[in-house]
């Protein structure tokens, strides 16, 4: 069924979607404070070159998503909504380029649901809302992959002649420059992961050429063994690598260079060895897994589109298999699959593990199933019912999924997010409307599914998050040490920081560990605007050196702690009060 307008379809469903989801939350620790901390330290030293948290070196991320940050913080005021902007454009441009995607290969309709899809997943959905480099190292990597698959695909809409096979130089500078950003944003995989999907993709359709050209296509090693040389080098020559190397490194290799200048070396070896090779050698910060961890993520972070994500691969992988497709709709099948193949497979291969490290696949699982759904729907019964049926059921079952893990989770720190488990009802909900309207089209059910998707996102990171985060009370804490100060506070912790007090601080944050409780004791003494935060089961370690004025002036429990953390400070009297909240009104 054709879609009039597509591109204004995409652009008002999705900015729909992310605005919804847009909900004026605190930060989550521990990511999205430290990063917004860091961009808030560029404008506040005018330093945009060396990353700064709480004044010690960050050596944890490049500079692209600090600089998109603080230009966000110059145009908007610093915010938590300012710090999110940039994730949610991102995703945006994610989804046009699925759009141009799925309409040069396919039709406009598979371009439409496509992007959509992107947008209304889960992990998408969360990303694009979060103070995060993931949603921005996605859109760079994505447009670099497609630009690059394009110059091998057919438009199905041109008039003209065949594909040319080679990239202009121009293209490649530009895809270059993209991958340049993406090494900017999150590091070398910027670079080699979209290159570890296209290389062996050309190469693969460079063989393929060379054995059609011969007039035999039928696979034995020696045959691909004598055409991989000659296929190695045509793929070097017809991708222009060497300019597009030369451009990344002219986008990224200034500010790597600087930065080491400027620090001596020591954030390129913390970075490289430390927060790659090492993170890649063994779990770090206890994030680790089996090989499983990022497929069963891939199916979690999907959702609801992973209900039907792996009928959709080996319907594709069937019928490549079997040749029952056009060589233009095979190869974008191959790219598909490819191109999730290699951001899965690679970082399964890495000790530290995060579902977010293989976000970047999400845009070829969004055009994976778009392309096989559409084509499912343009038939006159629905192919593989029995799958599709179990696909319905896997939706239900999410949603139910999703109730019980925040109602659970209620028990475990999420106090009072229980009416944010009503988001579940919507998988349901989208499952029931699905089989009610494929009674009278094919098409409709598609439809259902993508408005569930697109709803289920917004609600779940928009009204439900923002329930959730009434949980999310170091953040208040905080700015309960602000109020006692009656201004701006000083802030020092003991024994136990997180990014969530650096960046609520407004300052620097003194720390101290078990061992020092004397000069945190001391900093209590140089004025009534300085306070302390400890867990409360350090608390005795301090106690006995309080100022005699000094003692518990606030609490409050972080999410998932097993302890209160408590607010150190000078007690305040009556006379006190009163005069601070004369101050406030006046």
């Amino acid at each position: 069924m054709p879609i009039r307008n597509p591109l204004a379809v995409v652009l008002v469903a999705s900015i729909t979607c992310l605005t919804v989801g847009f909900a004026a939350t605190p930060f989550w620790d521990e990511d999205e404070p430290r990063f917004a901390a860091i961009a808030q330290t560029m404008l506040d030293t005018g330093n945009w070159v060396v990353p700064m948290y709480n004044d010690t070196l960050a050596v944890d991320k490049p500079v692209l998503m600090h600089w998109c940050m603080a230009a966000c913080f110059t145009l908007f005021g610093t915010s938590e909504i300012a710090a999110r902007l940039p994730a949610a454009l991102a995703t945006l441009a994610t989804a046009l380029a699925l759009l141009r995607a799925g309409t040069r290969w396919f039709n406009p309709t598979t371009g439409v649901i496509a992007a959509l899809a992107y947008v209304g997943c889960l992990l998408v959905g969360i990303e694009s809302h979060a103070a995060t480099p993931d949603s921005i190292l996605t859109a760079l990597t994505t447009w670099a992959t497609l630009l690059i698959a394009e110059m091998f695909l057919p438009d199905r809409s041109a008039t003209t002649g065949p594909v040319t096979g080679r990239l202009t130089v121009a293209r490649a500078a530009v895809v270059g420059g993209l991958m340049g950003l993406a090494v900017l944003c999150k590091g070398p995989i910027g670079f080699v992961g979209p290159l570890a999907v296209m290389l062996p993709w050309v190469w693969g359709l460079a063989v393929h050429q060379r054995l059609a050209a011969n007039g035999n296509l039928r696979f034995s090693v020696q045959r691909v063994a004598l055409a991989t040389l000659p296929a190695v080098l045509e793929t070097l020559r017809s991708t222009r690598l060497f300019t597009m190397t030369a451009a990344m490194l002219a986008v990224a290799a200034p500010w790597y260079v600087a930065v080491g200048m400027r620090t001596a070396g020591a954030w390129p070896t913390g970075f490289f060895f430390i927060h790659n090779v090492g993170r890649f050698a063994a779990p770090m910060e206890k994030h680790g897994g089996s090989a499983f961890y990022h497929p069963l993520g891939l199916l979690i972070g999907f959702f609801p589109w992973s209900c039907f994500l792996p009928l959709a691969i080996v319907v594709a992988a069937w019928r490549i298999w079997k040749g029952t497709e056009t060589a233009a709709v095979t190869r974008t099948h191959v790219l598909a699959l490819l191109w999730m193949a290699v951001w899965v497979g690679g970082f399964s291969a890495a000790a530290t593990k995060l579902p977010n490290y293989i976000m970047p696949a999400y845009p070829a699982a969004a055009l994976l199933v778009a392309a096989l759904g559409v084509d499912a729907a343009s038939r006159a019964r629905w192919p593989h019912p029995g799958w599709l049926a179990s696909g319905l059921g896997w939706l239900v079952f999410g949603g139910i999924a999703t109730s019980a893990t925040i109602i659970v989770a209620t028990f475990y720190g999420l106090t009072g997010a229980e009416p944010a488990a009503a988001v579940g009802l919507v998988p349901v909900l989208g499952a029931i409307a699905c089989l009610w309207t494929a009674r009278r089209s094919s098409f409709e059910p598609l439809v259902a599914l993508t408005v569930t998707g697109l709803v289920y996102t917004a609600l779940a990171v928009g009204p439900a998050s923002a329930w959730m985060a009434r949980a999310n009370a170091l953040p208040v804490l905080v700015q309960e040490a602000h109020r006692h100060a009656g201004g701006h506070a000083r802030l020092g912790t003991f024994t136990h920081n997180t990014p969530n007090i650096v960046f609520y601080a407004h300052g620097h944050v003194e720390e101290w560990q078990r061992d020092q409780s004397q000069a945190a004791a001391q900093f209590l003494t140089s004025g009534a605007d300085a306070l302390v935060i400890v867990p409360e089961h350090h608390f005795d370690d301090l106690a006995g050196k309080l100022p005699d004025q000094c003692g518990i002036v606030g609490r409050a429990r972080p999410l998932f702690q097993k302890h209160d953390f408590l607010l150190i400070g000078t007690k305040k009297t009556p006379a006190d009060r009163t005069a601070d909240a004369g101050n406030i009104t006046r």
